[in-house]
């Protein structure tokens, strides 16, 4: 059981979700790179290349701010995806349960019937009159 579970899960490091974390990553970087850059051009009335001077003397900055943000993103995805999996893992074991149960009850409803059956015609072979009404259907609860 252990093994199946195991070959069934993945990991969650996939070249799928490493494509997702270097796009996150470089939209991440270009907003901190304009936001530092529009900074510097409209709120310290600095030139152009004076902005390009400042962001590639703070890009090591940058860079960390933009992975520090991706990591964050990825962890909250993560975690979500998690949550999703167990919910889907809980409603598909509700269902299991509830199929399993609905066969019970019909497995019961059945014995019932089978031993009232058994008692009418040992009744009848014994030439007593059978006034015993048959079983119930379930009530669905």
């Amino acid at each position: 059981m252990e093994e199946k579970d195991r070959d069934r899960r993945t990991s969650m490091f996939t070249v799928r979700n490493a494509e997702n974390a270097m796009i996150t990553f470089m939209i991440f970087a270009t907003f901190c790179f304009l936001f530092v850059l529009l900074h510097e051009v409209f709120l310290k009335s600095q030139g152009f290349s004076e902005a390009l001077y400042t962001i590639a003397r703070n890009m090591s900055g940058i860079m960390s701010t933009a992975t520090m943000l991706t990591i964050f993103e990825e962890a909250i995805d993560i975690m979500f995806q998690r949550i999703r999996d167990t919910l889907k893992k809980e409603r598909e074991l509700k269902a299991q349960a509830s199929a399993e149960g609905r066969e019970e009850g019909r497995e019961e409803v059945y014995q019932k019937v089978a031993e009232w059956n058994r008692r009418r015609i040992a009744a009848e072979a014994r030439g007593e009159k059978f006034t015993e009404p048959p079983p119930a259907p379930p009530q669905n609860t």
